[in-house]
């Protein structure tokens, strides 16, 4: 009998190959519902191209303290290269110890790398261990390492010490995220942003234990010379759920959502349309400033939660608690020094349960606001005080910015005089040196008479540089002793600087309103533009829209104004007396609050290089704000910056 044949042929009729492409089409929908279900379960997914960057972080949070610093691959953390003993990043000078020895070792690797790049084989023991890092790469990759050699500094005991502090506000934090619908793991992002420190200030402005930058806060919260709410981590914690939760609806996803509190939404939005997916974004996007800080600040924000919540079971991290406060709305304005006589308390306990409140309300320059929510220590005593408080304390309005322009032939005393106070609170209100050197031109506040001159006090007449602009506060400093810095050339034409002291003077320049005239009907001024105002602040202060002005400068609607532009300004709805006054708290908030984080150390100088812009020497080349660099050298001309033109770069320590 003869068998049956071993192979056999498959028909498929159209009916089959419809039953097969159904259950292939089911299957992949079972696991793409799958795979969506884990990532909606998990709104903060650790994908795969991230792995690395996020096991690096985490030895920096937990491993490495700040007396230790990493030398890694920025393009791929995972591979580092050594470890290194450092002075404690923390103590003072220690940037300026550190600084020669991580050029040295950047430049030590670089050199490896390059070797590697141009194809030699690795000989000695350093050479090998460095190319086995990397296993069979191409010579470009080596290339490209040795453009990438990055020093990152531990972060252990910086980090536990937020785990701390992190205790005082964490649970309140973690209940407004909740109440807005938000993941409350949000919680744990002030850990990469600010270690839960409520007076971290960048040089740049951010500000804060959730850094919010001025622009962005104002969106979110009050800003300005009496309140900033940014330093308040519960009302800045309700600000950022907000702000998170429009970049979560902008971009659908958490990882680029975040990426975006610190790149920008605007920046995200741009990197999903080129490339979709945020592990597509992480590998792929390369443009504007979407470099190593905002490639890693998802990873590091993984990073983070996972140390955090491990010290947070650590029985022997012993966390800070809640402080108990009873609060009241201030019907009127209100003295700060009145306010601590009435309940007995001291103006360091105001300022620790009301963050919010300035340095300019603390120290009586202006009223603690109507409408203010005040907090107070819980005690039934306080309870009955607070109850009971006097109308006599409350004012009808808040106390009004005084302030004079240096005319030509004024000096400090002659000022003091003529308001009737004394010269050391018109300096010290002014951040003026030893000498009391103004400026003509120069805006100086003036004080309250609180103190009153001493009969056997004499006032000297202080000198006075006849200049129409705002001075250089080099140039004009020789007979400041103790206001700012002195060049003198060496012998070798080298700068020498002298007399370094804080270097806080207050040398506004050019604020006021120049040819103030009526134009078809309308009252206008003149003002020349300082650096960080913008058309929206300006027409804030104004009380009118930014497009008003545009129309009045005929600027287009994309143009933005620059610092040193002269524009025309509407006065109809504000004097230019009123907005000098806004205008004078705005400079002098940024540079009050500068100046309690950091200190002048130094200065030093540079020389203009073809390509270079204001931007790239102030945020790449020496990370100063813009004003601070326009305070140093107040000819330089934003708009033209000249090659080989030399500037006053000062050095910068934070206290």
């Amino acid at each position: 009998m003869q068998g049956r044949p071993l192979n056999k042929t498959i028909r498929f009729t159209p009916h089959s190959v419809f039953k097969f492409s159904v259950t292939i089409f089911f299957i992949f929908f079972i696991l793409l519902v799958r795979t969506e279900f884990v990532f909606s379960a998990n709104p903060f997914p650790c994908y795969p191209v991230i792995d690395n960057n996020v096991r690096f972080w985490e030895t920096i949070y937990s491993r490495y303290s700040t007396s230790q610093a990493v030398v890694h691959d920025s393009t791929n953390p995972g591979i580092v290269y050594e470890v290194i003993p450092i002075f404690n990043h923390r103590l003072p000078g220690a940037s300026k110890i550190n600084k020669p020895l991580f050029k040295g070792i950047r430049r030590k690797y670089a050199q490896i790398l390059d070797k590697l790049a141009k194809g030699k084989k690795p000989r000695s023991t350093e050479e090998k261990r460095v190319a086995k890092l990397f296993g069979n790469v191409s010579r470009k990759r080596f290339k490209k390492a040795a453009n990438s050699v990055r020093v990152q500094i531990g972060q252990k005991d910086r980090f536990l010490e937020g785990v701390i502090r992190s205790g005082a506000y964490t649970k309140q934090i973690k209940q407004i995220f909740k109440s807005h619908g938000l993941p409350e793991d949000l919680a744990y992002l002030p850990h990469v942003e600010s270690s839960f420190n409520i007076k971290a200030y960048s040089k740049f402005g951010a500000s804060g234990i959730w850094q919010f930058t001025r622009s962005t806060g104002k969106q979110f919260l009050t800003i300005n010379y009496v309140l900033d709410e940014r330093q308040d981590p519960i009302l800045a914690s309700k600000a950022a759920a907000k702000f998170l939760k429009n970049n979560y609806e902008l971009l659908g996803s958490w990882p680029l959502a975040l990426t975006a509190y610190n790149y920008g939404p605007t920046g995200m939005l741009r990197a999903r349309k080129a490339y979709g997916s945020y592990e597509r974004i992480f590998s792929k996007y390369k443009q504007g400033h979407f470099k190593f800080a905002s490639r890693n600040f998802y990873s590091e924000y993984l990073a983070a939660m996972r140390v955090a919540k491990r010290l947070e079971k650590d029985l022997s991290v012993k966390k800070a608690r809640p402080q108990q406060t009873i609060h009241i709305t201030l019907p009127h304005y209100i003295a700060a020094n009145d306010l601590c006589k009435y309940f007995n308390i001291t103006i360091d306990t105001l300022k620790k349960l009301n963050p919010a409140l300035r340095n300019s309300v603390l120290q009586g320059k202006k009223y603690l606001p109507k409408g203010y929510t005040l907090h107070l220590p819980a005690s039934n005593r306080q309870k009955i005080l607070l109850s009971k408080m006097p109308s006599r304390l409350y004012h009808n309005k808040q106390k009004p910015t005084r302030f004079y322009r240096v005319k030509r032939g004024d000096t400090a005393g002659k000022i003091a005089n003529a308001h009737k106070i004394s010269l050391n609170s018109l300096r010290h209100a002014n951040n003026l040196g030893h000498n009391a050197a103004i400026f003509v031109g120069q805006n100086l506040r003036i004080p309250d008479s609180i103190k009153k001159v001493r009969k056997t006090e004499t006032i000297m007449p202080t000198r006075q540089k006849n200049i129409s602009k705002s001075p250089s506060p080099v140039a004009h400093a020789k007979k400041a002793k103790g206001q700012l810095p002195v060049l003198a050339d060496s012998k070798k034409n080298k700068p020498e600087w002298k007399n370094i002291q804080k270097a806080r003077s207050v040398v506004l320049g050019e604020l006021s309103v120049h040819h103030i005239s009526r134009v078809k009907g309308t009252l206008q001024g003149t003002i020349t533009v300082q650096p960080e105002e913008s058309l929206e602040l300006l027409a804030g202060w104004l009380k009118v829209t930014a497009s008003l002005i545009r129309s009045l400068n005929g600027l287009t609607k994309s143009r933005r104004v620059h610092p040193d532009e002269d524009i025309r300004i509407p006065l109809e709805r504000v004097s230019a007396k009123n907005f000098e006054g806004k205008r004078f708290d705005f400079h002098l908030e940024i540079e009050e609050d500068f100046f309690n984080a950091y200190k002048i150390v130094g200065v030093t100088s540079y020389t203009v290089r073809k390509g270079d812009t204001v931007w790239e020497i102030c945020k790449n080349k020496f990370d100063l704000p813009h004003w601070l660099l326009k305070k140093y050298n107040a000819k330089l001309d934003f708009s033209n910056l000249r090659s080989s033109q030399r500037l006053t770069i000062p050095i910068v320590k934070a206290i």
